[in-house]
C-alpha cells in the first residue's frame, strides 16, 4: 500500500486533507497514549514519514513519481530538490526548529511528536502548498505572518520573497532576500545560500536588465561579498533602488513616446 492508501486519502487531495488524516492517525498510534509501547513508536515514526513526505510539495512530487515508476517496474526516484540552505538537512532543521519551540535535548526523530501544537511549522507547510498551487497572494500572506512570528528563519524569508516576486512586489522581495542572506551569514558555520544569491540575481536581471548588466561588468570578487548592514539599512537601500529603477523606467518610456 502506498502512503495515500495507508492514510485513507485520495492521491489528488489537498494539504487540509493530509493534515486531517495525520491528526486522526496520530490519535491511534501516538506513543504517549500507549505507554510508549515499541510497536506504537514504530507505527508513529512511519506516520511521521508519510506526513513529512506528502505535506511538502517537492517531496510529494518526487514520491508520486516513485509510484508511477514502480508500476512499470523501473528504478526508484530519490528526492533531489534544490535546497535553500546549504544542504537538505539544513533546510529540515531550519523548518523544524527556528521559530518553533522544540523541547530541550530533543532529537530529530522526536520533533514531530507534537506537530499538532507546532503552529509555525504547520503554517509553513500550508503556505508551501498554497505556493505550489500558484495561489501566490495567499502564500505571501501566510509567509508574511510566519516572518513576523519567526523573523530569524531563513526559509520563511525566502519563500515570502518568492511569493512576492510572483505578485510583482519586487522591492519587498529584494528586502527579504537580502535579510535571508544576512541571517545565513550569521549562522555558525555561516551559510553560503547559493540558491538565494541566484534568485536575487535573477530578480535584479528581471527588474532592470540594463542596470544588471552594468553591475556585473564592474563587479569585483571583493565587491560581490555580502556586506553586513542591519535590516533597516537594507530596507532603506531597497527603497532608494526601487525609486531609481522607477525613474529609469519612466525615462525609457519617454524615449519611446
Amino acid at each position: 500500500m502506498n502512503y495515500y492508501e495507508q492514510l485513507g486519502i485520495a492521491p489528488d487531495c489537498d494539504f487540509a486533507a493530509i493534515r486531517k488524516a495525520y491528526y486522526r492517525r496520530a490519535k491511534e498510534c501516538h506513543p504517549d497514549l500507549f505507554g510508549n509501547a515499541p510497536e506504537k513508536a514504530e507505527e508513529f515514526k512511519r506516520l511521521v514519514m508519510m506526513f513529512d513526505t506528502l505535506s511538502d510539495p517537492g517531496k510529494r512530487r518526487a514520491y508520486d513519481e516513485t509510484i508511477l515508476i514502480s508500476r512499470t517496474s523501473g528504478p526508484s526516484v530519490q528526492w533531489s530538490g534544490v535546497s535553500i540552505m546549504d544542504t537538505d538537512a539544513d533546510d529540515t532543521l531550519e523548518e523544524l526548529i527556528v521559530g518553533n519551540d522544540p523541547p530541550k535535548d530533543t532529537r530529530l526523530t522526536t520533533l514531530f511528536l507534537d506537530l499538532e501544537k507546532t503552529l509555525v511549522f504547520m503554517t509553513c507547510r500550508e503556505a508551501k502548498n498554497l505556493y505550489a498551487g500558484r495561489r501566490y497572494g495567499q502564500s505571501a500572506k501566510l509567509f508574511g505572518a510566519l516572518v513576523r512570528m519567526a523573523p530569524s528563519n531563513v526559509l520563511y524569508r525566502v519563500w515570502l520573497a518568492r511569493s512576492l516576486v510572483q505578485i510583482r512586489e519586487y522591492g519587498k522581495a529584494r528586502v527579504h532576500y537580502n535579510a535571508a542572506l544576512i541571517l545565513g551569514s550569521r549562522r555558525i558555520p555561516a551559510q553560503r545560500l547559493r540558491t538565494v544569491r541566484r534568485e536575487l540575481d535573477e530578480l535584479a536581471r528581471r527588474r532592470a536588465p540594463l542596470l544588471h548588466r552594468i553591475r556585473h561588468m564592474f563587479q569585483t570578487p571583493q565587491s560581490a561579498e555580502l556586506k553586513m548592514p542591519d535590516e533597516q539599512m537594507i530596507e532603506d537601500a531597497s527603497r532608494i533602488m526601487e525609486r531609481l529603477l522607477d525613474e529609469e523606467t519612466r525615462r525609457n518610456r519617454r524615449r519611446l513616446e
